[in-house]
């Protein structure tokens, strides 16, 4: 039987296609406004270079060797392999891994999995997730961080979680900010740094919703019209038969709730730093 394919995988090859072509791009993750909160197509790139130079402004002096979990197309693991640390990869794209592998040669080894599957017994300085921990299994993984991590290793987060408020979040992602600092405040690591950049990086919904009310929507009507026009039968099977999936995403996608506000709202996006 051939291997079921991991539809978030599957996600991050796609955006790095699109980013590529339409927005010269490789970075996967979102864009850091501190100062202008507007985001567009155009400043979007150097939105996320600022993003990545968060990260690395504030990694610890003494860290040398870094796992970069999830690590995407690998233009973070190559500016930190560039300013002289040792930097492995993990991620569960086949895809992404090859991408990474033309990018960094042998500076880096690359294991192709889950963070959960990772088998090594080598020890690195710092763990790094970079918008890569909500995909991961929570308490298994901070386990797992803190089997790995030698005595006086770090722990850095930058990603999002959901907050508890009222209401349905219309944007998916991220573990509840709640059972995350309960399981990590039960564990062997001392919180360094918290640094709350939800506003900064909200912006990067707007310009998603922009995308998709003024690419995607008038995509699908196009589309839509010229199938049920030329193919009313297969048209109609196909809504009644994927009629939920589809409702699902029509609601999250194409009703103009991928905002930064709603962002705002719901989530916490956070630069976290621990030590074991």
């Amino acid at each position: 039987m051939a291997k079921k394919i991991d539809s978030k995988a599957v996600g991050l090859d796609i955006g790095l296609l699109i980013g590529r072509f339409f927005m010269d791009t490789e970075d996967l993750h979102y864009g850091y406004w501190p100062n202008d909160k507007t985001a567009t197509a155009q400043n979007f790139a150097e939105a996320q270079l600022r993003h990545s130079q968060l990260i690395i402004d504030n990694i610890p002096e003494r860290v040398r060797s870094i796992l970069d979990v999830g690590s995407g197309s690998g233009n973070l693991a190559k500016k930190l392999l560039e300013l002289g640390y040792e930097v492995d990869c993990v991620l569960p794209s086949e895809f992404l891994a090859e991408n990474i592998r033309k990018k960094l040669g042998d500076r880096s080894t690359v294991h192709v999995c889950g963070f959960e599957d990772l088998d090594t017994d080598k020890s690195y300085d710092m763990i790094l997730f970079s918008e890569s921990f909500q995909y991961v299994k929570l308490g298994l993984s901070i386990d797992k961080i803190v089997d790995m991590l030698p005595h006086g290793g770090h722990l850095f987060i930058c990603d999002f979680f959901s907050k508890n408020v009222p209401g349905k979040s219309p944007l998916g992602g991220g573990h509840k900010w709640t059972k995350f600092e309960e399981k990590i405040n039960a564990v062997a690591l001392t919180k360094k740094m918290d640094i709350d950049i939800t506003e900064e990086t909200a912006p990067t919904n707007d310009l998603l919703d922009k995308f998709v009310t003024e690419v995607l929507d008038p995509i699908k009507t196009m589309s839509s019209e010229y199938l049920e026009s030329n193919y009313p039968k297969l048209t109609g099977f196909l809504n009644w038969k994927y009629e939920k999936r589809l409702v699902k995403i029509n609601r999250v996608y194409f009703t103009g709730q991928l905002t930064g506000s709603n962002f705002i709202k719901y989530k916490t996006y956070r630069l976290l730093l621990f030590q074991k």
